[in-house]
Formats: structure tokens, C-alpha cells, sequence
């Protein structure tokens, strides 16, 4: 009998403990809409810093719980935390001086909020590690199709994890990518019932369901509807997607085949390492008009680029960014260097989008030498 009532404790201590754990994880899932809300409506204008360091502090209290509940539960509570530490990476990064004042005031000397620091020069192996995060980000994106916000959050966490490497400026084109299919989702809800409105929205909407040539379709319409410095960003935008989707392709197949070579030497395998040599040169051979494609895309990108900056009057963030990004891409790393000086002294980030792509172009100014 009294083995029957101390199973039946131990039973009614589980289920509270089950209990317990769901509420918590409740808790943490609130805190984090509650902070998503804030800093989600702060991304296209100045937050109030005591409202933004709030937000801040709930996704805090939201990480501890789930780094909790992770010790005894890390499947329930792993999927919500990755989210959560990629939004307060983003947070704390781009707090204002007021902000980061606010978040001081903590009392705690564990941990004080402040925006995150630059990440420490990567180890010999980074660049295994680095393509590691990077998979883990293209799962959280799979994961993830229906928040772009998020998505660009966490590749951006990636790309500053992985600096250094060619990992964390392929992270930062992918967080550019996702922020700005985020802001033209937003920009499809606000446009006027016009033509080219209309081709432009669709485009859009084709954007977010990862249909990058149906979309440069519909973008072309509507430049021939009205060709404005939006229908240009578009479809230089969507001529790079295609051009950055078609150079991934190209590592794809490429690089296994160059790290087998690269070992082969290392082992001093000189027959193996000629054989995979040739077989090298017979694949960029078959990969021709692959990289004919890629150039094309970034010829085009560029000229839907410069056509936008003369409709604006020689003065749009995301045209002139472009540019110097794609002088980069061509390895034309000095006049990359100017410009990409010229623009982050030119703009002041208005937004999210901003903050990516200017943050973007200073990452790859550092690559530079500049």
C-alpha cells in the first residue's frame, strides 16, 4: 500500500513537472510576441528607448526560461530559443545610444544588456565551423518561409558568428535577401491601385514564395508600366538573387571536388591529386554556361541599378549599395573600396533594411583592406 501511494506521488509530481514546463514555455512564447510586436514595429523607425529596451529585457527573460527548460527538454524548448537569441542578437547590435542607456540601468552583474560586440577573429578551422552555422541557418529559413523578419535576423547572427570567412559574407547577402523580401511584403499592403503598383505587388508576393523569375517577370511589366526607381530596385535586386542563386549552384558542384584535390596534395598523393586535376578542368568546362548565366545576371543587375540612381537623382541607398556590392562580386576591390566609403558616409540607416544592407557594405569594405 505504501508503495502503491509513493507511485502515485511520484506520478502527480510528474504530471505538475509536465504541467509546470507548458506553462513556462507558454510564458516564454508570450514574452517573445510581446517583444516581437515592439521591435518588429521599431524596424522602420526610431523606437522609444525605455519601450525598445523593454522588448530587449523580455526576450532576456524568454532566453533564460528557455535555456531552463532546455536542460531537461531541449527538444521543446531548442526551436523558440535559436529564434529568440538570433532577435536579441539584432537588438542589442542596433540599440541607440538612449536604448543602450535604458538597458544599463539592469542591476544585474552577470549580464548587462548592451549591444553586442564584434565577434573575435575566427580559429584555423572556421571555415568548417563556419559552413556548420551556415547550414543551420538555410534549416531555420526551410523552417521558416512564412517570417522573412526572422529569417534575416538569424542570418545575420550567422554572418557576424562567422566573420572572417566567405561563409559570413554569403550569410550577410542572405539576410539582405530575407529583409528585403520583409519590406516588400510590407510595401505590397501600402500600394496605390495603379498598374504598375499592381505587377510590382504580385512580383512581390512571388518574392516570398521563392519564385525569383516569375517574379523579374512581373517586374519588367511594371517598368514598362512606369519605369520608377522601385520597378529598377526590383529588378536589379532579383537579376542578383538569380546571379547569387546560380554562383551557389557553381560551389555546389565545384568545391567538393576542390577540397578532395586540396586533401590529395596534403597527402602527398600526386597521381590522385593530377586525376582530380583534370576532372577539375573538365567540370568548369561543363559549367560554362553557368557562369555565362551568373555574369549575365549581375550585367543586368547593374544596369537596372544605374538606371534607378539617375531616376533618383543620383541619391538611393539600395541602387548605389549595389553597385559597389557588385564592383566586389567582379573583384575589382579598389573601386569597390571608394564606393562603398562614399555610401556608408552618404546614408544614414531609416530602417532594418537599411541597418542590413549598410551593415553589409561595411562588412565587405573591411574586405577590401578598407
Amino acid at each position: 500500500m505504501k508503495c502503491r501511494s509513493l507511485l502515485l506521488l511520484a506520478w502527480m509530481f510528474a504530471t505538475l513537472g509536465v504541467t509546470a514546463g507548458a506553462a513556462t514555455i507558454d510564458e516564454a512564447k508570450a514574452l517573445k510576441k510581446e517583444a516581437d510586436e515592439t521591435l518588429r514595429k521599431a524596424s522602420g523607425m526610431s523606437a522609444d528607448p525605455k519601450t525598445y529596451a523593454d522588448a530587449v529585457r523580455k526576450l532576456e527573460k524568454a532566453s533564460d526560461i528557455l535555456d531552463e527548460i532546455a536542460k531537461s527538454d531541449p527538444k521543446s524548448a531548442e526551436p523558440m530559443l535559436e529564434e529568440i537569441t538570433a532577435a536579441l542578437f539584432w537588438a542589442r547590435k542596433f540599440a541607440n545610444i538612449e536604448a543602450s542607456n535604458e538597458l544599463n540601468k539592469d542591476k544585474d552583474p552577470v549580464r548587462v544588456s548592451r549591444p553586442a560586440q564584434p565577434a573575435a577573429p575566427p580559429p584555423a578551422n572556421a571555415s568548417d565551423a563556419a559552413e556548420q552555422e551556415f547550414k543551420k541557418a538555410e534549416a531555420f529559413e526551410t523552417a521558416h518561409t512564412d517570417d522573412d523578419y526572422a529569417v534575416a535576423l538569424r542570418w545575420f547572427q550567422v554572418a557576424d558568428k562567422c566573420t572572417g570567412t566567405d561563409w559570413s559574407v554569403r550569410a550577410l547577402q542572405r539576410a539582405q535577401a530575407a529583409q528585403a523580401r520583409h519590406r516588400a511584403a510590407q510595401d505590397a499592403r501600402k500600394k496605390d491601385e495603379t498598374p504598375d503598383g499592381k505587377l510590382i505587388a504580385e512580383g512581390d508576393a512571388l518574392l516570398q514564395q521563392q519564385k525569383p523569375r516569375e517574379a523579374l517577370a512581373k517586374f519588367l511589366a511594371a517598368k514598362q508600366a512606369a519605369d520608377t526607381v522601385l520597378a529598377e530596385r526590383r529588378i536589379g535586386n532579383t537579376h542578383l538573387t538569380l546571379g547569387y542563386q546560380g554562383r551557389d549552384e557553381y560551389a555546389k558542384q565545384y568545391l567538393p571536388l576542390q577540397k578532395r584535390y586540396q586533401d590529395a596534395v596534403r597527402r602527398g598523393n600526386m597521381a590522385e591529386a593530377n586525376n582530380l586535376r583534370q576532372q577539375a578542368a573538365a567540370m568548369v568546362a561543363r559549367l560554362k554556361p553557368l557562369e555565362a548565366s551568373i555574369l549575365k545576371s549581375y550585367q543586368d543587375a547593374e544596369a537596372a541599378f544605374k538606371r534607378g540612381l539617375d531616376l533618383a537623382k543620383s541619391k538611393d541607398l539600395d541602387c548605389e549599395a549595389h553597385l559597389a556590392i557588385l564592383q566586389f562580386d567582379r573583384k575589382n576591390r579598389g573601386s569597390a573600396r571608394l564606393m562603398f566609403l562614399d555610401v556608408l558616409q552618404k546614408y544614414p540607416p531609416a530602417n532594418d533594411e537599411d541597418r542590413t544592407l549598410l551593415e553589409y557594405c561595411r562588412s565587405l569594405l573591411r574586405l577590401t583592406g578598407g
